[in-house]
């Protein structure tokens, strides 16, 4: 038996496998569809539809024939009680997407053997357990959607979702309630928390805005030049001139100033929690979620427990900054952990390292370029939050776009939001330029 016999034996062979039913059919048009004629009709998938695509696993396609089922359906109720009842259009589309997907079912179809001869586990052949499941779907979608567009007048329990008032009343008194608790009871601790990130701004605030401006420009730019190169200085060096000849400089610093602290609390919170969830499942598992909760909740829903338990003014803000912009720092800690290379840890537990050597001496210097993006995202996290940050007193750069906005000054905002955009690039060229370095 020749090469070219052998393989079009294993074909065939495979072809059965993948098939079960209906081989003879499907041979010949996956014969077709790979010698280069792609134009066929699928009668069997015209005329069930959706249900064809369901019983063979191919739920994209059920869902697009699922989709013109229903609109033409619709298109067709809604001229079924009108005085004209012109029902082409509807008829027309049922009919339009019956054909499309009678066109499309051999290639999608032959799609589908291609990955299956790759991975023998996906879907093949056809499944009661499928069909039945489409079925479903088809009954529990088509019928109650027709009704809603088709029906003058739908039961309310159709068109909106039943809920409960005194449900939400009382769900949120016991939220406010133990606001209030937490709020008495924890005062001293609360007050702590504030005093120590006033002094951290207080600190930083010294430094940026305390050293006179030339000293201070003078030492960004050295800090530039030995931390990604000339390109960067002559960058840095537009971006301040930007900021002091607009009036923005003591505003820019104090902006630097709550990102800093916002930046250094993320870190100093943020990478233990990254280290310890690469190392624990079950904590990354409990974990994600919370960070999933902290990156899609709107950033201003931050600020209703940060005036709740710390007041106004630049703590609070430092405090809803961290929330919002910590997830990244999580999350990329243990990801840079989690995708060393497991033969670097087998080496070193070979020569009797011990789990403290191993994090210090082998993850974390392995992880820094996945901890250093993980810093850049948390300091363009936080420069973004400055807007809303200064609804509740942080000042800076933020209270120019508010305050512009407010008023309508668009100029005045365009250029306190292009000061913002400044000083986001000027952190993140120095960063990116150090992590190139690096590299």
């Amino acid at each position: 038996m020749t090469d070219t016999s052998k393989a079009t034996h294993r074909e065939t062979e495979q072809l059965k496998a993948f098939l079960v039913s209906s081989t003879d059919y499907y041979t010949n048009q996956f014969t077709q569809i790979a010698n280069g004629r792609t134009l066929s009709i699928n009668t069997a998938a015209m005329l069930w539809g959706p249900l064809w695509a369901a019983s063979r696993g191919i739920w994209g396609l059920f869902w697009i024939l699922a989709a013109t089922d229903v609109m033409g359906l619709v298109m067709l109720g809604s001229q079924l009680g009108a005085e004209s009842q012109n029902i082409a259009p509807g008829l027309l589309v049922f009919l339009a997407g019956r054909l499309l997907g009678g066109l499309a079912a051999n290639r999608v179809y032959h799609n589908l053997f291609n990955r299956w001869k790759i991975n023998p586990t996906d879907n093949c052949g056809t499944s009661t357990n499928r069909m039945f499941t489409g079925l479903l779907l088809v009954v529990a979608i088509y019928p109650i959607t027709i009704y809603r567009f088709c029906a003058s007048e739908v039961v309310s329990f159709v068109e909106t979702f039943p809920h409960s008032r005194t449900i939400t009343k009382g769900t949120a008194k016991g939220i406010d309630a133990a606001v209030d608790w937490l709020t008495i009871s924890f005062e001293s601790f609360f007050e702590s928390i504030t005093w120590t990130i006033r002094e951290i701004l207080n600190l930083l605030e010294l430094i940026f805005i305390g050293i006179p401006w030339p000293v201070m420009a003078l030492l960004l730019l050295l800090t530039a030049w030995k931390m990604a190169g000339w390109r960067v200085v002559a960058f840095t060096a537009f971006a301040l001139a930007y900021l002091g000849i607009f009036g923005f400089w003591d505003k820019a610093m104090s902006t630097m100033a709550l990102v800093g602290a916002s930046v250094f609390i993320c870190l100093i919170i943020g990478a233990p929690l990254g280290i310890f969830a690469a190392k624990s499942p079950r904590f990354n598992a409990i974990l994600n979620p919370l960070l999933d909760l902290m990156q899609t909740m709107p950033s201003f829903v931050y600020l209703i427990p940060a005036i709740a338990f710390f007041s106004v003014g630049k703590p609070p803000a430092v405090l809803a900054t961290v929330v919002f912009a910590m997830p990244p720092m999580i999350r990329l800690t243990c990801l840079g952990i989690q995708q060393i290379d497991k033969s670097v840890i087998e080496a070193m537990l070979a020569f009797g390292a011990s789990p403290r050597q191993i994090l210090f001496k082998a993850e974390l210097p392995l992880a820094v370029p996945s901890i250093m993006t993980g810093i850049n995202q948390s300091i363009m996290m936080s420069l973004s939050m400055v807007v809303v940050a200064a609804l509740i007193g942080a000042g800076g750069l933020g209270y120019d776009v508010l305050f512009s906005l407010q008023h309508l000054e668009a100029g005045k905002g365009l250029l306190a939001g292009l000061a913002i955009v400044l000083c986001a690039m000027i952190l993140d060229r120095i960063i990116q330029g150090r992590h190139k370095q690096t590299q």
